[in-house]
């Protein structure tokens, strides 16, 4: 009895201690499931010199294209070649073109003659009486009328339908005549500008062209360098801002000045999100070629270094979470200005910190407030 007793006991304590264990193991589990995933990322500094890639570009050139496909049947100029303004740097074949412009100009003709007769007709009023009570109007049928004025009245009404009907064939054959004659003049390239051509998708005649295929003319008297700068570096650029600029190949830098800042945000090949800048440097045709790269340093509108973080850590406007040994701390810190999605920090963080940017994840818990 006593030895039943003994083992009753150890299986209800085994079995008490895998319970535990489970429970322990669930409740881990548990906790795992639900504790929050910190993500932490480092400080964004903007250096008041603003480093950014770039190359050098003609700030004033043309890309010219057909606007229909067709043979090309002359190139004069080649890749290289100079070229002044209002030249023809590419034509297409004409013949189709020709004959459909001849084709709208017989269509005008013939719809103009139309209108001039039915205009004719309608000022003199002409009506040839058939029947007593009827008139019988150039092309307008027989018409029944009363001792009152209703069939003067019917009459002037079919002269206006058909002056109108024959006033819009013929609006309508000038509209194909200045058409056909549009794309007679589009079927001849002519630079607008006076420069060099960079650019030939076809340098040969004799090859179908489509609206796709372009002819590129730069003037190379208006060299600049254009660098692609940080989307979240540019408002510390402006117009006015000296920068250095290091072209490839050069031994020395060349000074200059940023000219322009464009409005629209550009996408790298690489995924990096820039706007593009210009910098005019003086001399610049005699230093360097078209499409040398390089490596422009802008000085910062700021004087010195800023601190950006992304604006939705930022608790209340003056809390932010850092990562420091593993551990969550909550900081307060002094904003500045916004840009964009970013806002400056001032005072309360140093560069090294490990900003957490999902504060979201945290916000139930208690962290130590420094």
């Amino acid at each position: 009895m006593k030895n039943k007793k003994t083992i009753l006991l150890i299986i209800i304590a085994v079995f008490g201690i895998l319970c535990g264990a489970g429970a322990l193991a669930l409740v881990q589990q548990t906790a795992a499931m639900t504790t929050p995933k910190i993500d932490s990322v480092a400080i964004k500094n903007v250096s008041s010199q603003i480093v950014a890639n770039g190359a050098v570009t003609a700030q004033t050139q043309a890309t010219l294209h057909f606007q229909t496909g067709g043979k090309l049947v002359s190139v004069p100029f080649q890749q290289g070649d100079k070229v002044s303004a209002g030249q023809t740097i590419a034509q297409l074949d004409t013949y189709q073109l020709q004959q459909q412009l001849q084709q709208a100009l017989n269509n005008y003709k013939s719809t103009r003659d139309q209108f001039d007769q039915a205009q004719q007709n309608a000022d003199k009023g002409v009506t040839q009486r058939t029947t007593a009570g009827q008139d019988n109007f150039y092309g307008g049928g027989i018409a029944t009328y009363n001792t009152d004025n209703s069939a003067t009245n019917y009459l002037n009404d079919v002269a206006k339908r058909i002056v109108d009907e024959n006033q819009s064939n013929l609006n309508n054959s000038v509209i194909q005549v200045q058409l056909a004659n549009y794309a007679l003049q589009m079927s001849t390239l002519t630079t607008p500008i006076s420069g060099v051509i960079t650019h030939e998708d076809v340098n040969v005649a004799g090859q179908n062209v489509t609206p796709a295929t372009g002819f590129t003319v730069a003037d190379l008297s208006s060299l600049i360098f254009r660098a692609n700068v940080n989307e979240t570096d540019i408002d510390f650029v402006a117009v006015g801002s000296p920068a250095s600029i290091q072209i490839t190949g050069l031994s020395y830098p060349l000074s200059g000045i940023v000219s322009k800042i464009y409005p629209n945000k550009q996408t790298l090949s690489n995924g990096q999100a820039v706007y593009q800048v210009d910098i005019t440097v003086n001399n610049l045709p005699n230093l360097a070629k078209m499409d040398q790269t390089g490596v422009a340093t802008i000085t910062s509108s700021e004087s010195s270094d800023v601190m950006l973080v992304p604006t939705w850590t930022i608790l209340g406007n003056q809390y932010v979470w850092v990562e420091e040994s593993g551990q969550t701390v909550l900081k307060k810190v002094v904003i500045g200005k916004q840009h964009g999605s970013m806002t400056e920090i001032l005072h309360g963080l140093n560069s090294n910190d490990q900003l957490i940017i999902n504060p979201a994840q945290i916000a139930s818990k208690k962290y130590q407030l420094l």
